[in-house]
């Protein structure tokens, strides 16, 4: 019966994480460490004690990959450490196969999230044409921020949905 239960033990958990990420960081623009360390750890261990050794292994590649996709987001300075530690949490729980599969949803949701962060901060008509320059030239132009401070992206909404949905595709 415990292995039965470790799945949906499993979804709820990262689903209350991904909950809590997402509300703090679009109140704070900051995803915490008393969140994220205890994330991974339980993640590890839920694996660990239902499938142990391979649980263990499974739990620790998706960590590892998790944090090691996102951090080259960081130091590029694309993305923030709490998004990186959030996505290495996401990982112990989803395993190295579905953290590859959610980063594909993620980026997705991210990159139409930051065009509508974007969009609110700069204006939906200067997003329209310069989405059409693109379109019509082929070419990327950059786009420079207004006046004042660059628009921040809460991407622990990103992850969190582009999570749920790269889950709910593979079901």
């Amino acid at each position: 019966m415990g292995n039965l239960m470790e799945p949906m033990l499993s979804q709820y958990l990262l689903l209350v994480l991904l909950g809590v990420a997402a509300v703090t960081d679009l109140r704070t623009y900051t995803i915490p460490n008393w969140l994220t360390g205890p994330a991974v750890l339980a993640g590890i261990t839920l694996h660990t004690v239902t499938t142990q050794f391979t649980g263990l292994v499974f739990s620790l590649e998706g960590a590892a990959l998790g944090f090691g996709l996102f951090v080259i987001l960081y130091v590029c300075g694309w993305m923030g450490a709490g998004d990186v530690k959030l996505y290495a949490a996401v990982g112990s729980f989803l395993g190295p196969a579905q953290t590859i599969s959610a980063a594909i949803g993620i980026a997705i949701v991210g990159g139409l999230l930051a065009l509508v962060v974007l969009a609110l901060h700069q204006g939906w008509r200067k997003i329209g044409v310069w989405l059409w320059s693109m379109v019509l030239t082929r070419s990327v132009q950059r786009l420079t921020p207004g006046q004042g401070e660059d628009p921040k992206v809460p991407y622990a909404v990103a992850i969190g949905l582009g999570t749920i949905g790269s889950y709910c595709w593979h079901l």
